[in-house]
This record gives C-alpha cells, sequence and structure tokens, in this order.
C-alpha cells in the first residue's frame, strides 16, 4: 500500500516573523497611548496647590463631659481660615466650635495671619465611645482645602 504525502500549506517563517513585528508594534502603540493619556490626566489636571497648613500645637481633653480645647497653629504662608472640624468622623456643628482667643483668630470664622494660633474648644457631650484613656481623632480642614489629622486621649492633655 502505498501513501500519498500531501503538501501541507503553511504560511512563509519571513511572512509569519513580519506579522509578529506589526502585531507588537501595534500593541506597543496602544499602550504608551493608553498610559500617557492616564499620565496627562493625573499630572496636568491642573488643580490649586493648596498653600494652608495648620498644625495642632496642644490639646486638653481632661474633662470629659465637656469635650476638648485644642490649640491650632497657622505654620502655611498666608492667612487661614478654619472652616470644618470633625471628631471621630463626626462634623462638630459649628455652634459647638468657638473660638476663645480672639486676639489672635476672628471670634465668628476662625481665621488664623501667618504664624497665629487659635484655640478651640469642641463640645463633644453624648459622643460614642469617650472615656478616659480612649484615643479619638481631631480632623481640621481650612476653606481651600488644608487638613490636619491628629489623634488625642480622652482625660489627657498633649
Amino acid at each position: 500500500m502505498i501513501m500519498k504525502i500531501t503538501a501541507r500549506k503553511a504560511v512563509d517563517p519571513i511572512i509569519a516573523t513580519l506579522l509578529l513585528i506589526a502585531i507588537a508594534v501595534a500593541a506597543g502603540i496602544i499602550v504608551y497611548v493608553y498610559v500617557n493619556s492616564l499620565a496627562g490626566g493625573l499630572t496636568g489636571g491642573g488643580g490649586q496647590q493648596v498653600s494652608d497648613q495648620v498644625s495642632l500645637d496642644a490639646y486638653n481633653y481632661k474633662t470629659i463631659a465637656s469635650g476638648p480645647t485644642i490649640t491650632v497653629r497657622n505654620t502655611g504662608s498666608g492667612t487661614v481660615t478654619v472652616s470644618d472640624v470633625f471628631f471621630d468622623g463626626a462634623l462638630v456643628p459649628t455652634a459647638n466650635l468657638t473660638p476663645q482667643n480672639p486676639v489672635n483668630c476672628a471670634q465668628s470664622s476662625g481665621s488664623m495671619s501667618v504664624s497665629a494660633s487659635c484655640t478651640f474648644t469642641i463640645t463633644t457631650a453624648g459622643a460614642e465611645g469617650v472615656t478616659s484613656g480612649t484615643s479619638h481623632t481631631v480632623k481640621i480642614l481650612t476653606s481651600t482645602g488644608g487638613t490636619a489629622i491628629v489623634p488625642i486621649t480622652a482625660g489627657r492633655s498633649g
């Protein structure tokens, strides 16, 4: 019995190599365009850089029933206005946030000039989990987006 061998038809190795190179180049171009558009959107988004910087100088939380007194200092390069204060993630109502030293900060707005400090009393009556020795987070926001997040301990000062 004689078997007839038929020739298989296939793509020439040179053409196959050229096709693989073309596919790799096309994929590289697609990745390049994607990464450039992503990086351009992230770096060229053009937001305004925040120059407001505040830091917590001191706190007194010895009287747990009434809430802590915090002293905030403007460490930035311009006038800062404290817009919001959060205690353990909850916004402290402005009625519960009163400046104590109107010489350094505006009584109603909490506005501070460069290097000035402002002392606020935060009323936390009714806040859950406040017992002596527990740690809590105070987040201070300025009107232009400056942020300071500091831990304080109930029953202590620092």
